[in-house]
């Protein structure tokens, strides 16, 4: 009899499952800081997150004081840099001298396109930046003067 109603709760509780409609929702960065802290702690954290913008933003907030680092390989920014004050990180030595990314200036990151410039900036991010703005089609999207 006890196996008989183990067995009907556990079809009952399938049935429940595989009638639910709502979609699972994605998961947010901060829930992974919920396992670590206090829910009060968290709520008080910001996640940060990368803002996308174009250049004529780009380089108002750069006359403003923000940093242009360059993710491009060094044999691309010998082509050619957005700016002569440009800082050069290839994407691939970021983790190594992640200590040159100052955390009190808004960091723009821009490459060719805008694919490496964004998978730096989320590295960035993962790593407690808050002040990263990716720039919108990269070097390519740049106007001409």
């Amino acid at each position: 009899m006890n196996k008989l109603i183990a067995i009907s709760f556990c079809a009952m509780l399938l049935a429940t499952a595989c009638n639910s409609s709502e979609e699972p929702k994605p998961q947010a960065v901060v829930n992974k800081v919920e396992a670590v802290q206090p829910a009060a702690a968290v709520a008080e954290q910001p996640v940060a997150t990368v803002t996308t913008i174009d250049w004529n933003k780009a380089l108002e907030m750069n006359k403003a004081g923000a940093l242009l680092i360059d993710v491009r390989t060094p044999a691309e920014v010998e082509k050619g840099k957005a700016s002569p004050a440009a800082i050069n990180i290839p994407l691939q030595e970021i983790p190594q001298r992640l200590s040159e990314f100052p955390k009190d200036k808004d960091l723009l990151i821009y490459c060719r396109s805008g694919k490496r410039s964004m998978a730096a900036s989320k590295f960035l991010v993962e790593n407690g930046y808050t002040r990263v703005f990716n720039i919108d089609g990269g070097i390519m999207a740049l106007p001409q003067k």
